[in-house]
């Protein structure tokens, strides 16, 4: 039987932040465009840009990603262990995301851009997940502590919330929004917003399970960007009268998960 060569920690080492960097500039680009300019974004990609919102939505939590992965760039294993885990999450649901749109026929171009940065996103988060690197520092010892009751509900409360939207989302896609009263249309956004969701859902399981605050602090600003722009996502939606009941209740959820994301920050997880 052929043996195949294992990465070298020294290489994996190497290497790190360099996957680091990619995440994000990948994460900060498509999420911050289809957020800012949702319109335009499709219109270049191809796409047919008529739910706002859900365009929108899904740039959020693709930023989340980002905004953790660039505050974890320096930070020890711990700290980074759940947002790679759960960005290979977000990179294994959005390759489901890619195989569907791949099998309708006829995606446009940048569906086949993100099926291969998916896929190397997404063997190389696992490959670190179950292959640490050995020079990230060690966890300090003022972050090495239990969170507080009152977060671990409120990451039942996300974890739940996300689980459930992201798994519509990424299976049901554009016939969710149209039973909700929006077009539908643009099943992949749906789809790729559903993967963040879900990876944003895994990172809370992983986070519930360990329950120290050098574990959540990443997720829990990652936590607070998606709700925060999710809440200006909404407000943005009524502004424009195009709003449905949905999107009050994503606003109240997304409010109060903004509200004690920021209070456990500020805070330090107690």
């Amino acid at each position: 039987m052929r043996e195949y060569p294992v990465m070298s920690e020294r290489t994996g080492n190497r290497l790190f932040p360099v996957l680091l960097l990619l995440l994000i500039a990948a994460g900060a680009f498509f999420g911050l465009a289809p957020f800012l300019l949702p319109t335009q974004f499709a219109s270049f990609f191809g796409f047919a840009g008529v739910d706002v919102l859900m365009y929108r939505l899904a740039g959020a939590a693709t930023f989340g990603y980002a905004v953790g992965l660039a505050l974890g760039y320096r930070s020890a294993w711990p700290a980074l262990r759940v947002g790679i885990a759960a960005t290979g999450v977000f990179n294994l649901g959005s390759l489901v995301a890619c195989a569907l749109a791949i099998a309708a026929g006829a995606p446009p171009w940048v569906v086949l851009l993100i099926t291969l940065a998916s896929l190397v996103f997404a063997s190389s988060c696992l490959h670190y997940y179950s292959r640490p690197p050995t020079d990230r520092g060690v966890t300090p010892a003022a972050d090495d502590r239990p969170i507080a009751m009152w977060i671990t509900a409120l990451f039942v409360i996300g974890t739940l919330s996300a689980l459930f939207l992201g798994v519509a989302a990424l299976f049901i896609a554009g016939s969710s929004g149209h039973s909700l009263g929006y077009p539908g249309m643009d099943d992949f956004i749906y789809r790729q917003g559903g993967a963040a969701t879900i990876g944003a859902g895994i990172g809370g399981v992983l986070v519930l399970m360990d329950r120290r605050w050098s574990t959540a602090r990443i997720p829990t600003v990652m936590a607070l960007t998606f709700n925060g722009l999710s809440v200006i996502a909404v407000v943005l939606d009524i502004a424009a009268g195009t709003a449905q009941p949905i999107a009050y209740v994503i606003l109240a959820a997304a409010g109060l998960v903004t509200v004690g994301m920021a209070a456990a920050l500020k805070r330090g997880g107690r």
